[in-house]
């Protein structure tokens, strides 16, 4: 029932007793009970009930699970958004979110430095004990997701969880059906806010994005030009209030190129004019937003005092640009 909000799924959860019930309601009965006249042409009760026994066999035969926002097991930092989830879908080891967690992010083309330092960061993190979050996409998702799995074949803590943009019966993309395997084996988890069998459509991905955010206090982008949805990312994080930095290659020599290149693309298309796709990563951090080197670099900004932590920011901007 993707055409109701959070709240209204609250709402609607209390009046409820059961599937069945649910399926006979008309878009009249629900429209009563969220005090809200529903507008969708979608509504089919029968249809509803049908896909909910679809996705309840595909949950049993995948060995997946799901979890309540009202249940102890949910996640802690992804209840805290206005926004969250009313039910989370998983394989795996989804208490691997209660430890600390890092969002890592960044465009899927992304320069060889880029590459490198985004699995570096991310292996670092694992190795000291924090579950890093991506989303499974080509590119510095794959590269974040294989960071930690390095620690993790080396024998140290290597969490981490990849979020999905539809059901998590069906892995996007299926080239990485492999790290997926992995991030399991490993005590990872595969989480999505999608029924299972639910196809992964354009916006679904942007809904992802904020799930990534949500999942940690901080959001660190490894490489992101203009028009890139880890910026989009970056742009719910600090709408829940989340930090947000961002590694030096952001600004290397390569990136600078591809993000050139990004730009003429996005004006060809006659989209460059637009208020997000002018977002940039300078732009963040000329408004606050830290650039760290490594994660050490990290771990130091996080430790600033308050007050102090600016200072550091101004530093690193005077070499950068």
């Amino acid at each position: 029932m993707e055409f109701l909000t959070f709240r209204e799924k609250s709402s609607l959860r209390k009046i409820v007793k059961s599937a069945e019930e649910l399926a006979s309601f008309s878009r009249d009965d629900i429209s009563s009970a969220i005090h809200r006249r529903v507008r969708t042409s979608t509504w089919n009760g029968g249809s509803a009930l049908a896909q909910a026994e679809k996705s309840a066999a595909i949950m049993e035969r995948f060995g997946i699970e799901m979890v309540r926002y009202d249940q102890d097991s949910f996640p802690r930092l992804l209840s805290e958004i206005f926004d969250p989830p009313f039910v989370l879908y998983y394989r795996g080891n989804l208490s691997c979110l209660e430890k600390k967690t890092v969002s890592v992010v960044g465009t899927r083309r992304l320069c060889r430095k880029s590459a490198e330092k985004t699995a570096d960061f991310a292996f670092q993190a694992a190795k000291n004990g924090c579950c890093v979050v991506s989303g499974l996409a080509y590119g510095a998702d794959s590269f974040a997701h294989r960071g930690a799995l390095k620690a993790a074949e080396e024998g140290l803590s290597g969490l981490t969880c990849a979020v999905l943009p539809g059901g998590i019966d069906t892995i996007v993309p299926s080239g990485n059906k492999k790290i997926a395997e992995y991030i399991l084996k490993t005590e990872g988890c595969i989480v999505s806010e999608y029924l299972p069998g639910a196809p992964a459509e354009s916006w679904r991905f942007v809904q992802r994005n904020r799930i990534i955010a949500s999942l940690s206090p901080v959001t660190v982008v490894s490489e992101a030009p203009v028009g890139s949805g880890a910026l989009i990312t970056v742009d719910y994080a600090l709408g829940y209030d989340r930090d947000v930095m961002f590694l030096d290659t952001c600004f290397c020599e390569e990136a600078k190129e591809l993000e050139k290149k990004s730009l003429t693309a996005l004006e060809a298309s006659g989209k460059g004019g637009s208020e997000k796709i002018s977002r940039t990563c300078s732009m963040y951090v000329q408004e606050g937003a830290s650039v760290v080197n490594d994660f050490d670099d990290f771990c130091r900004v996080l430790s600033d005092a308050p007050g102090t932590s600016q200072m550091h920011k101004k530093n690193v901007q005077l070499d950068l640009f």
